[in-house]
């Protein structure tokens, strides 16, 4: 287990500890979308950690506990195909982010596990009209919170 140097480091690592997974938000800014990822779901379940783009920190934190708790209880959202149970009534596409794109998404995760030794999972979910990033129609406006880390279905 690694050692904290402050508080937050601490609260991480409890957080994995006790809970299972420890949850980080980062803010939209002008470099890019917000998105939030968990920390926790390799080091206790063999299981990817999970991000997810463009979502309120809320959303997003419900979310993720939401997949952690189902993770806990032995789903395995699997890369290269699409899941239910995420949102209502929509299905949502994971895949594995190569770990080129660790370095700038999730240099917090890679804190905690010391390096790039570990799984990642984009969960891409659509427009409330069902249609996803890669598709032709998606909205050029809802672009920039959408970015893909992942290859699209069709790319596979």
């Amino acid at each position: 287990m690694r050692e904290a140097k402050d508080e937050l480091e601490q609260k991480t690592i409890d957080d994995v500890r006790e809970h299972g997974v420890h949850i980080i938000h980062v803010h939209e800014d002008s470099q890019g979308a917000g998105f939030t990822y968990s920390i926790g779901l390799f080091e206790n379940y063999a299981h990817p950690e999970i991000i997810l783009f463009g979502l309120k920190l809320d959303l997003a934190r419900v979310l993720i506990n939401n997949m952690a708790f189902d993770i806990k209880e032995g789903k395995t959202f699997t890369a290269c195909e699409f899941h239910e149970g995420v949102l209502d009534d929509f299905l949502c596409y994971f895949d594995e982010v190569p770990q080129e794109h660790f370095r700038e998404f999730v240099g917090w995760a890679r804190w905690f596990y010391k390096g790039d030794n570990f799984r990642l999972l984009q969960c891409v979910y659509p427009t409330v009209q069902g249609i996803f990033p890669w598709e032709r129609n998606f909205p050029d406006d809802l672009r920039w919170n959408c970015p893909l880390l992942i290859k699209s279905p069709k790319e596979h």
